[in-house]
């Protein structure tokens, strides 16, 4: 089971002037979001494929990697030039936010050997029975429970769920780029193995705007 990804850590500590503002927008969102006002989306449009763009894009990029996975090894090692260091000795991956790393360059090595490694495969089918509906409150959208809850009623309901997580981003490239690499501290890989793994037939992705975040919901099975 893919790890349940949680919200990027913000690192203060060597902000620029323009970051500071971000934060702030950021803080902003948070007011807006405890307001539960939430742009929420329709999921599925008439043809079985992602209506928002976010996870359009998030879709698309899962299968154009899939067929072609030696083509996106100049992507990731491009991507792995956004590393730093802050003055902690932390790294980060520096997009729209600052995301705290824990292997670096070496997960993004690990990565473009897997997908050097990797044989093409076939698309993932959109199946609308593997969307989670996403909620309209802040609470839910922070609990790990919810989407577990959600996929275990699917599960029960005959679906072949082999997978799950989510994901609180900035823009979906980062999120694209991170499930790739997948960094985490635990099941280091998982994601990167779900999405190239040639026995996995469907993907549900569901997406909703919160302020200026997307919280993002990827099933597989």
């Amino acid at each position: 089971m893919g790890c349940q990804c949680q919200k990027p850590e913000f690192l203060n500590d060597e902000l620029t002037t323009d970051e500071k503002k971000q934060i702030k927008n950021i803080e902003a969102d948070n007011n807006y979001l405890s307001n539960n006002i939430l742009k929420s989306r329709k999921y599925i449009d008439p043809n079985g494929k992602p209506l928002d763009e976010f996870s359009k894009y998030i879709f698309n990029q899962i299968n154009a990697i899939r067929e072609d996975p030696q083509s996106f090894i100049n992507i990731i090692r491009n991507a792995k030039k956004n590393i730093k260091m802050d003055k902690s000795g932390i790294k980060i991956y520096k997009s729209n936010v600052k995301v705290a790393l824990n292997k670096g360059e070496e997960a993004f090595d690990e990565a473009i050997e897997f997908l050097r490694k990797t044989n093409p495969m076939k698309k993932l089918i959109y199946n609308p029975d593997y969307v989670i509906d996403l909620p309209n409150n802040e609470h839910d959208i922070a609990s790990k429970e919810y989407l577990a809850d959600r996929v275990k009623v699917k599960i029960d309901s005959g679906n072949d769920i082999r997978s799950f997580w989510k994901d609180i981003v900035k823009d979906e490239e980062t999120c694209f780029i991170l499930t790739v690499v997948d960094d985490s501290i635990k099941n280091a890989g998982n994601k990167r193995k779900d999405i190239l793994n040639k026995d996995n037939k469907y993907i549900g992705i569901s997406s909703i705007k919160i302020g200026r975040s997307f919280a993002c919901y990827i099933v597989l099975g």
